[in-house]
């Protein structure tokens, strides 16, 4: 290891121990427990890598023997690595953006939702300039990786007392999307536990609660840990916000996908979205390729409405008397 590489560990690196339900003070579950453990530790990992060797044949190295199903979340941690240097380096500014261009491009909603994490760890650094250079239909993601530090890394500020950055209040999308980042953490705060998230989710104010039952979607389908009856629990006490848990589940889908690292088994997004990974998937390319590259569509983010077309489709296919006898049958007819 370089001196310089030796700098950047001893300013930046976080020790694996900060993915640690005890330390952070989470919700103890035990059975999703070593799973969301795994999944935080995994995103350091690649985090502190990219932090040693910058965007190099070392780092694709390392994330080479990382298993594929954990790969989205290593490339979380790249995003959040690389973003960082560049943040803090005089001159070379493009790691990120180099690596989004070459070996990270089929993870770029991951890799964003890292550098939103950088952002919230490095002093709340305003993300306006990162939008201009980012994808006009997914770099909003950005600010998932906002919300997500600041429930993951301050839960008191963010939780107990409804933090939201000046910088995120300008628009009323921009907080939907840091909401989403907030119920992706409350995965983890609450170990995957239905009741305690809805709890917790109790406390914020009804405008907010949507952005984020549609982050715990996300979450609960990204990064799992429970099992299908838990899963249903979960969409039973969403109650009227159950589509936006499939919002998330469709969207979770979509990320895998596109990264092709999907889950062996496909089962909550059949509970949250009435549908399989492979429907999701095809649905949500379709809605994808109709943004055809726009940053803005009739006035509205891209992202909104590629978000609202999902949550149509969800709330149509949760409507039917069909989807409720399979998502029975998932559940109950192992």
């Amino acid at each position: 290891m370089g001196k310089l590489a030796i700098l950047r560990k001893m300013m930046f690196a976080l020790p694996l121990s900060e993915a640690n339900f005890d330390v952070r003070g989470f919700q103890v579950n035990e059975l999703p427990r070593k799973r969301l453990e795994s999944v935080a530790k995994t995103v350091v990992k690649g985090y502190n890598t990219a932090l040693e060797t910058g965007l190099s044949d070392d780092l694709m190295l390392n994330r080479s023997i990382i298993k594929t199903e954990l790969v989205g979340f290593y490339n979380e941690g790249i995003g959040m690595g690389l973003y960082t240097l560049d943040l803090f380096s005089p001159f070379n500014k493009n790691r990120f953006w180099n690596f989004i261009k070459g070996e990270g491009k089929n993870h770029e909603y991951m890799s964003y939702i890292g550098a939103g994490i950088a952002c919230g760890v490095f002093f709340n650094r305003p993300f306006e300039n990162f939008l201009e250079k980012a994808s006009p239909t997914s770099g909003l993601l950005i600010l998932n990786g906002f919300g997500f530090y600041y429930a993951y890394f301050k839960p008191k500020k963010a939780i107990n007392n409804l933090y939201i950055p000046k910088s995120v209040q300008k628009d009323p999308f921009y907080i939907e999307c840091y909401d989403n980042g907030i119920g992706r953490a409350l995965w983890f705060y609450n170990g995957g536990n239905p009741e305690k998230i809805h709890q917790t989710i109790s406390l914020f104010p009804e405008n907010r609660k949507a952005g984020i039952w549609a982050g715990v979607g996300l979450a609960a389908t990204y990064a799992g840990g429970v099992p299908p009856e838990k899963i249903l629990d979960l969409k039973r006490l969403a109650c009227q916000y159950d589509y936006m848990l499939g919002e998330g589940s469709v969207l979770a889908s979509h990320t895998r996908d596109i990264a092709e690292n999907p889950h062996e088994k496909d089962t909550t997004q059949q509970i949250l979205t009435g549908k399989s990974a492979k429907e999701c998937n095809e649905f949500a390319f379709k809605a994808n390729v109709k943004l055809d590259g726009r940053r803005y569509i009739n006035g509205e983010h891209s992202l909104k409405v590629f978000l609202e077309e999902i949550r149509a489709w969800v709330k149509y296919n949760l409507n039917d008397d069909n989807v409720g006898k399979v998502i029975k049958k998932i559940v109950y007819e192992k």
